[in-house]
């Protein structure tokens, strides 16, 4: 088996040039990423306002609301996270059965 050299020399810059395409647009793909996120962001209201808006100020407070139940970051929980939560949620509520299958 010979190895032609001078054509695997002559095939590098097309190679080369396919690389750089693939990386030019893998970076054009998370700019506009960024861009889309950044439009598409809701914006957080201050603290005062939104009590204002909603109702929920310390003189209209409802006492039976807790904030016990409340996550600081429930609007900022993946998907990932919340499937961890139930099947731990689930293992905790299983029962003690040690069953491989329903059919042996």
């Amino acid at each position: 088996m010979k190895i032609d050299t001078d054509a695997f020399l002559d095939s590098l810059p097309i190679m080369g040039n396919g690389l750089l395409g693939i990386f030019i647009v893998t970076g054009v793909l998370i700019i506009g990423i960024y861009i889309l996120r950044a439009l598409t962001a809701k914006k957080a209201e201050p603290d005062a306002a939104k009590n204002a808006t909603t109702g929920t100020g310390s003189d209209t407070a409802d006492p039976t609301l807790s904030t016990q139940n409340v996550r600081p970051n429930a609007g900022k929980e993946s998907a990932m996270d919340l499937m961890r939560e139930k099947e731990k949620k689930d293992f905790l509520e299983s029962d003690d059965t040690f069953t491989i299958s329903n059919d042996l």
